[in-house]
């Protein structure tokens, strides 16, 4: 028995070797080839959702000053709070909804909850009053909306629940550090540097750019360098 875990945690994750025990066990060949699909797929989704994200979030600040003027970073800080309270109170909800119910029913819910909040955030300056509060509002939707990416499932069979929790710890500390980041970006540059809203987004959207290219050569390159 020591032998065969020994074997089985030496084998990839994801058992993409022809001959594996994986593979022989659990999938055919068509299987291999549609999950890759699929993961190539998700691959680009989360990357054309990170676009998104970085765009929005580097140009909160100066949007939210152009719709009302009464708007201080420290209503800021609530418009980007939202979005994640948004998601972390409908997470557990849209996790538990796909145990018990097909996955896609919480899915095409999430989507047009966040079609509806882009809708919104999209023309929060047309009311005459309290624009603000309608972006707080777009921008929470919004995390609801996105809360089923990260649904939360029952735990089922034997997990190592130390490392699901170490795993979601680390990945909060990773995001809260970029979300500060990208957040007080922004208004941080104009009041160094004298910039307008407009020279703001664009140089700190060159920058951003300039750290996602550095983080795709670091990936690439410690692929290759732990092949050695």
């Amino acid at each position: 028995m020591a032998d065969l875990r020994i074997e089985g945690e030496r084998e990839p994750l994801l058992g993409d070797t022809p001959g594996s025990r994986e593979w022989d066990i659990l999938e055919t060949e068509e299987h291999y080839k549609s999950r890759w699909r699929s993961i190539r797929i998700l691959y680009l989704t989360m990357f054309l959702s990170s676009v998104g994200f970085s765009i929005v979030i580097l140009s909160i600040w100066p949007y939210l000053q152009k719709i009302d003027q009464t708007a201080d970073t420290r209503f800021l800080g609530w418009v980007i709070a939202s979005y994640s309270l948004g998601q972390m109170v409908a997470s557990p909800i849209f996790g538990l909804w796909s145990n018990y119910r097909p996955r896609k029913e919480p899915l095409v819910v999430s989507i047009f909850i966040s079609v509806a909040a882009n809708c919104l955030y999209a023309y929060v300056h047309i009311p005459a009053s309290h624009n603000k509060y309608y972006m707080l509002v777009a921008r929470g939707l919004l995390g609801i909306g996105a809360a089923s990416t990260d649904e939360i499932e029952v735990p089922q069979g034997n997990i190592d629940q130390v490392a699901v929790v170490a795993i979601n710890v680390l990945f909060f500390v990773a995001l809260f550090i970029f979300a500060v980041f990208e957040t007080i970006i922004a208004p941080l540059t104009m009041d160094m540097y004298a910039w307008t809203q407009e020279q703001a987004v664009l140089y700190n959207g060159i920058i951003l750019a300039a750290l996602g290219v550095e983080a795709v050569v670091i990936f690439v390159g410690v692929k290759l360098l732990s092949k050695k």
